[in-house]
């Protein structure tokens, strides 16, 4: 009798780390490297964890278990009017095993569940990705900054927001100044540049004077 046991696997990567890939394969190992040999992904996939199971392509239990759970997490596409369905899901990896996990439970089988441990390649390559995320997030080139403006009379913090756009944020409440705010950003940094004894324009823009602050404060 042919041995049917595989392994449903949930494997990640630093490319695109708001997806993970919930598959199949009689062995996992192979199936990453065959994964891997492709230059399409600037980054390797790993296993993040897996289920040995006892007879093949349980996957398709798994998928459509989580398609009739939630059916907008599953990566979907459509080229030249056909639909191209995945198996990428936007859900992290604890919430993929939590997956796993009650199914496991349900079935007995807990341990045949493994999480399986990075490798350094694999850590620096997660480092590596999140430098260059920062680095295309902060398209302006905001640096971090604290500071104060008589026209508030304020304490200050200036950074990049998750988006990448400038959020100044009140040091004392530790809140977001809103958009709308009455005094506005671009007034608040422009009288601490006055208070600096530097100049504005009112031509400039907020990030032009958030630059200038900048200048003005770090050197």
């Amino acid at each position: 009798m042919n041995k049917t046991k595989g392994f449903i696997y949930i494997l990640t990567n630093p490319s695109f780390k708001e997806w993970v890939k919930i598959g199949y394969a009689d062995n996992v190992e192979e199936r990453v490297a065959q994964l891997n040999r492709t230059e399409c992904t600037p980054f390797a996939f790993s296993v993040y964890a897996t289920y040995e199971v006892s007879d093949r392509l349980k996957d398709i239990s798994v998928h459509s278990l989580i398609d009739k759970l939630n059916p907008s997490l599953r990566s979907k596409d459509e080229i030249d009017g056909k639909v191209r369905i995945r198996e990428f899901y936007a859900m992290s990896p604890e919430e993929a095993y939590e997956i796993l996990e009650m199914i496991a439970k349900i079935n007995g089988l807990e341990s045949n569940l493994k999480l399986w441990k990075k490798t350094k390649e694999e850590v620096e390559d997660e480092k590596t990705a999140q430098v260059i995320e920062n680095l295309s997030k902060n398209r302006h080139h905001f640096k971090d900054i604290v500071f104060t403006s008589s026209l508030t009379n304020k304490k200050y913090k200036g950074t990049t927001n998750d988006n990448g756009t400038l959020m100044i944020v009140d040091v004392e409440t530790n809140c977001e100044v809103p958009n709308n705010s009455k005094p506005s950003k671009k007034a608040i940094i422009g009288q601490a540049i006055k208070d600096l004894g530097g100049d504005t324009t009112k031509d400039e823009t907020l990030y032009q004077r958030y630059h200038k602050l900048s200048r003005m404060i770090l050197g």
